[in-house]
């Protein structure tokens, strides 16, 4: 893929994904995620992504603490294979941002956490 599809892959994938997120339906679930990641200085992030068809895409997030990255921005860069998670996205067409921080892992080098991006609830 050239490096200007790529960027634009990108760029639509943290819009599409932070729309989803900051939506007034996930007020909630979006304020408990920023408590969660207010203080967070981030090194770098390791996303594992899978999917329940046509039910939701759930993501797991290890940040590597220790660095001076944007949760949000060191989230996408961690992404692999953002053309697959962008297409995912687009197919399921999600609108609910699900997240729960009492599954959340934080120690002093880690902070490991999980949600979903849902279709219907």
């Amino acid at each position: 893929m050239n490096a200007n599809k790529e960027h634009s892959i990108k760029k639509s994938l943290s819009e599409d994904i932070k729309k989803i997120m900051t939506s007034d339906k996930n007020k909630k679930n979006y304020k408990a995620f920023q408590e969660t990641v207010k203080n967070l200085q981030a090194q770098s992030c390791i996303v594992k992504f899978g999917w329940k068809s046509g039910n939701h895409i759930g993501f797991t997030l290890v940040y590597r603490k220790g660095g001076n990255g944007n949760p949000h921005d060191e989230f996408i860069e961690g992404i692999e294979d953002k053309k697959e998670a962008y297409y995912f996205i687009m197919g399921l067409n999600p609108d609910i941002f699900h997240f729960n921080p009492k599954y959340t892992i934080n120690d002093k080098k880690y902070l490991m956490l999980m949600f979903k991006l849902k279709r219907n609830e």
